[in-house]
């Protein structure tokens, strides 16, 4: 009589488990639960990701929306009025390669940081000076207040008058703008100089001279920092309204043609132009201030 044999039974005796529902032979079975765990695992780190740069994403999402808005206002607007983020590059792309643009960046650029260097060099001294000796700031006070209080703009015919109508009268005018800022912040930094560090400088026998270069202007670095950033906002105004009224020259000239001819795609392309070169001269006074000072920023003076 044949013998009754188990399924699954090896001859021997051995028994053989049944492989469950949907595993394969040779692979180890993971647990219904591991998986959801390890799928919610590789979730959570898109979404952490997010959260952390959650500024970053904000920022550019507003970005894409505006050009997004601009561009498809074209499509119903007159061009006139407003062109397209397309045609603005394609403009742009036009003045660059037939030299207009370079030729008015550089003239501006070079006005721009002759009149900012002289503004810092004159606005730096005048302000130590008033500072460091109160007979001169006795003497200097109502004229930098004049200074300071007349609007800027109606200085330009008289800059004309004084230069003529060339590159002259428009560093003047970036000058003038500039200079009571440097004048007025280097004076603040300089009464803020506490009066231990005065003491320390006399204990160590410093005279004046010394006094001023090793602990008067470290002490006043970040407010020129300050004033070095709202002094070239001001100046490359100075930049492009000077470029417009006096010789037509620069990128501030550049842009008036273009208006007079309602050449709005080339219009946008320059004041875009003057736009870009603004922000970089601010993160290259950043840059320099984080570099050459670095102890500004673990202060409350980096933060202004």
């Amino acid at each position: 009589m044949s013998a009754n044999i188990r399924p699954g039974a090896r001859s021997g005796g051995a028994a053989l488990a049944a492989p469950r529902s949907g595993a394969i032979a040779g692979e180890d079975v993971v647990p219904l639960g591991a998986r959801d765990a390890a799928a919610a695992a590789r979730t959570r780190v898109p979404l952490a990701w997010a959260r952390e740069h959650a500024a970053t994403i904000a920022r550019w999402v507003v970005i894409a929306a505006v050009v997004g808005l601009w561009q498809a206002s074209a499509t119903f607007l007159n061009p006139i009025f407003i062109s397209s983020p397309v045609t603005v590059v394609r403009d742009f792309a036009s003045l660059v390669g037939n030299g207009q643009l370079p030729s008015a960046f550089g003239s501006s650029i070079g006005e721009l940081a002759a009149g900012a260097v002289i503004a810092l060099v004159l606005g730096v001294t005048i302000g130590m000076s008033m500072g460091r000796i109160r007979l001169i700031e006795r003497a200097l006070d109502p004229l930098v207040a004049l200074g300071n209080a007349t609007p800027s703009i109606a200085l330009l015919p008289v800059m004309v008058v004084w230069f003529g109508v060339g590159s002259s009268a428009r560093i003047a005018f970036i000058m003038v703008l500039g200079l009571w800022t440097f004048i007025i912040n280097t004076l603040a930094g300089v009464r803020s100089v506490r009066g231990g560090l005065r003491d320390v400088g006399v204990a160590f026998g410093l005279g004046p001279w010394r006094q001023t270069w090793e602990i008067y202007l470290p002490a006043t670095a970040p407010y020129i920092f300050v004033a070095a950033r709202i002094a070239m906002a001001q100046a490359t105004v100075g930049m492009i309204l000077s470029g417009q009224e006096v010789g037509q020259g620069g990128l501030g000239g550049l842009a008036a043609d273009f208006g007079s001819y309602s050449e709005t795609g080339q219009l946008i392309a320059t004041i875009a132009t003057t736009t870009a070169l603004a922000m970089f001269l601010f993160w290259l006074i950043r840059t320099v201030q984080a570099r050459a000072f670095p102890w500004i920023n673990e202060t409350s003076a980096g933060r202004r």
